[in-house]
């Protein structure tokens, strides 16, 4: 039982060379640690997730004129350079690798994206909600920072319990 359990941790913290599964109740860690991951296999594999997927932008251009004539006058567009194709490949290798990172019960969640960014977001909007929500529970905590108050003669230990 104690392998089973310790060799279902490996597996979900993930390694030097396997991602590390993003759940629910650790994603503050899990993402921690699949940027760390993500930012090792390159820094354009994280880059493709923290701006977006790159996009060649292709031009169009005149091959002939007889071609033109009798193509329709359909101009040709230019084609990815191999740098283009480098940093499309990043977000491939990002996107794959995050959707490894996924637990099998959240797959459906992502199962449309289209680009690691799209992947991250989503996730992150997931676990730690919209900005506006994160917002809202810092003031929340906040205010019940700010109005803590100890009974006379009351320890921190004693607070906590009557809190609880």
């Amino acid at each position: 039982m104690a392998q089973s359990l310790s060799l279902n941790v490996s597996n979900s913290v993930g390694g030097s060379n396997r991602a590390p599964i993003l759940v629910a109740n650790e994603y503050n860690h899990r993402s921690q640690r699949m940027e760390r991951y993500l930012r090792r296999l390159g820094r354009d594999v994280w880059r493709s997730i923290e701006e977006r997927p790159h996009v060649p932008v292709l031009t169009p251009f005149q091959t002939d004129r007889a071609t033109t004539r009798l193509g329709g006058g359909q101009p040709a567009m230019s084609r990815p350079t191999k740098d283009d194709l480098d940093k499309m490949e990043y977000d491939v290798v990002a996107f794959y690798e995050i959707s490894c990172g996924v637990a099998p019960d959240n797959f459906d969640i992502i199962i449309n994206c289209k680009s690691a960014k799209e992947i991250w977001d989503v996730l992150k909007n997931l676990y730690e909600g919209t900005e506006q929500a994160q917002e809202k529970k810092l003031t929340i905590a906040l205010n019940e920072f700010n109005n803590f108050k100890a009974h006379t003669g009351e320890n921190l230990e004693t607070h906590s319990k009557n809190s609880i």
